[in-house]
């Protein structure tokens, strides 16, 4: 009997503890210590991009802007600060190999060369007449190697060529050679008593009638030049060209170079140098084969 209470006793502690255990679990205040709240932070979502491009200014505006600014560049050699302890030697500027010659004719056409200025002037002067199929940058390696020697050298476009503006005609290109050699005889560093032509194939014809329409063209180089050229005539030239200097070269094998030639040496009394080669090398390639020939061009337009 006393068992049987005791027994009950226990059981009812049992479930008494069971529900005191229930009810503290529903009640968080005893069971943790809550975390404070903390602000939120908000963040700023992307905005959408579409097709992205830095500003720029109107394009005829930056093209102005960028050609002032190219005007405007002048390099300088730096300014030097007083140093007793450092010792600075500014570096020479860069010295170009050659630079651009524009000459206005005077119907207007605009005729573009490029001017090899020799090491030590005022010096001689040679204007450098290409043939039909070529230009001024047919020059390029051979104007080097005059310009080394001591010689001014002028690579030109002829008219409607290369650069140059004007319809192609070889009447006004030897015109066209006059002014220019009139415009150089007012330049600096150019001796204006020692102006040369130079030219090759149809250059050569144009060479030989503008000197010799213009008396202060000392001499002209003729490289394998043409029985006939429109606008110009070998006999008719010869004989205004008079007792001036002329140096002719050729191939042997060169049928229109040799009758040329023939006809030139028929016709001239002044001092002359011929110098016929093996082959049928013209113009540009004969220069190129011959190396000695551009030594003997050097050194007798140096004389």
């Amino acid at each position: 009997m006393h068992g049987l209470r005791a027994a009950r006793r226990l059981a009812a502690l049992c479930f008494a503890l069971i529900v005191l255990l229930l009810l503290s679990a529903c009640d968080p205040e005893l069971m943790f210590t809550p975390i404070p709240p903390t602000d939120t932070i908000f963040i700023l979502p992307a905005s959408p991009t579409v097709d992205p491009r830095p500003p720029t200014l109107p394009e005829s505006e930056a093209d102005d802007r960028l050609a002032t600014q190219v005007a405007a560049f002048q390099p300088r050699v730096p300014t030097l600060m007083p140093n007793m302890a450092v010792t600075v030697t500014p570096l020479p500027p860069p010295t170009e190999v050659f630079i651009s010659l524009q000459f206005v004719m005077p119907d207007g056409t605009l005729l573009e060369s490029l001017l090899f200025g020799a090491p030590r002037r005022p010096a001689p002067t040679v204007i450098l007449l290409h043939d039909s199929d070529g230009t001024k940058e047919s020059w390029l390696r051979l104007a080097r190697t005059w310009q080394i020697s001591g010689l001014n050298v002028i690579a030109l476009d002829l008219r409607g060529y290369g650069m140059s503006g004007g319809a192609r005609n070889w009447s006004r290109a030897v015109q066209d050679v006059i002014n220019v050699l009139e415009r150089l005889r007012n330049l600096p560093n150019l001796d204006p008593n020692r102006l040369y032509l130079l030219g090759v194939g149809a250059g050569a014809n144009v060479a030989l009638s503008s000197c010799a329409n213009a008396p202060f063209c000392r001499a002209a180089v003729l490289i394998s030049p043409l029985p006939s050229l429109e606008g110009t005539q070998i006999e008719s030239s010869l004989s205004a060209y008079g007792a001036r200097p002329l140096l002719l070269a050729y191939g042997r094998d060169d049928v229109r170079s040799a009758a040329a030639a023939a006809a030139i040496e028929a016709n001239f009394r002044g001092e002359r140098r011929s110098l016929p080669y093996e082959g049928a090398s013209r113009g540009m390639i004969l220069l190129e084969r011959e190396p000695n020939l551009v030594e003997i061009i050097a050194r007798w337009l140096l004389e």
